[in-house]
């Protein structure tokens, strides 16, 4: 029972690391960080933060190490996709002396 306790707190501790990223952005664009990007992040921050016990530093800095990667993954992806739809969002270049096309 107790297991299931800490493990629990620490799904918790994760899931609110990886919430974080997700608010900060959320807050940073005025409400334009997109829903679809919250379970992403939460699920994100979950698996950053099970990635560091799993690689093998479970000791007292191994929990201070997945806090910092649940927050530091989802932060990772949020940019990685705020970098990948502003690339698609562009329009492509024009080469000079070309009609512009709508």
């Amino acid at each position: 029972m107790f297991t299931l306790i800490f493990v629990s707190l620490f799904v918790a501790g994760w899931l609110l690391a990886g919430l974080v990223p997700w608010m900060v952005f959320w807050v940073a664009t005025r409400g334009n960080a997109g829903v679809s990007n919250l379970p992403l992040c939460l699920f994100a921050g979950v698996v950053g933060g099970l990635a560091v016990p799993v690689l093998g530093k479970d000791d007292a800095a191994g929990i201070w190490l997945s806090m910092l990667a649940a927050l530091a993954v989802p932060s990772l992806l949020l940019v990685a996709r705020r970098m990948s739809l502003g690339a698609v969002a562009r329009p492509p270049h024009q080469p000079a002396g070309e009609p512009h096309q709508e």
